[in-house]
């Protein structure tokens, strides 16, 4: 089940959103390089069409945002096909119990070790690091309005995978304190909060969304 156009089009509006900031102060260095990167990082600026240094730069910021915290956590990298596969094997209930535990157990300690805290800003952030920046398991937008966040995250796994997360992200606001209404398709999970009767998802008049408010009683759509 998808979302709506009518429905969605709403959270597509322009809005402040929370972003990791796009311009940095730089200092210079030299630093020598094995001659193969060097090659490899020319060829890859001249399909990119930019400069080396926004290559080196993108690679190093990775490391030190990403890799170095990954390395030391355990971190794996695996392809989406796998994940997806896995998820296959799971029953509607499994996924669920998954997304619970690791929000409850997994998340703040992840958290708490990449960013030294656990609050909101930094579920943000790391939602970012695991969406397209680093991790790639799925997009994720955030926006705020009024006293309204609404975070989305979009993913080509499935419903499993979906309940999955929507488990996790409850978990996770639950140790932050935070209510949420949150809403599943096969392909996206969306929380609003605090919970808003006023949003577009959650107005009973609206075509198509009776089915899309989730709970962890919720069978498939």
């Amino acid at each position: 089940m998808s979302l709506p156009e009518r429905v969605l089009s709403p959270l597509k509006q322009p809005r402040p959103r929370t972003a990791i900031r796009s311009s940095y102060e730089s200092t210079t260095r030299t630093l020598r390089i094995d001659k193969d990167v060097d090659q490899k990082l020319g060829e890859i600026a001249g399909n990119e069409r930019v400069s080396m240094n926004v290559i080196a730069n993108k690679a190093l910021r990775r490391y030190v945002d990403w890799e170095a915290n990954a390395e030391k956590f355990g971190t794996v990298t695996t392809s989406s096909s796998t994940i997806k596969k896995f998820f296959d094997y799971l029953t509607d209930d499994h996924a669920k119990e998954m997304g619970k535990w690791w929000g409850e157990n997994q998340v703040p300690g992840i958290i708490t070790f990449y960013f030294k805290k656990f609050d909101f800003d930094s579920v943000l952030k790391a939602l970012e690091f695991l969406g397209a920046q680093y991790g790639r398991a799925f997009t994720f937008e955030h926006s705020f309005e009024g006293k309204t966040h609404t975070l989305i995250v979009k993913h080509d796994m499935g419903f499993k995978a979906s309940a999955f997360y929507a488990e996790a992200v409850k978990a996770a606001f639950a140790h932050l304190g935070l209510g949420t209404d949150i809403f599943v398709t096969d392909d996206a999970v969306i929380a609003i909060s605090p919970p808003d009767p006023a949003h577009p998802l959650n107005r009973s008049n609206v075509e198509g969304t009776t089915d899309l408010k989730y709970a962890s009683t919720k069978q498939r759509p």
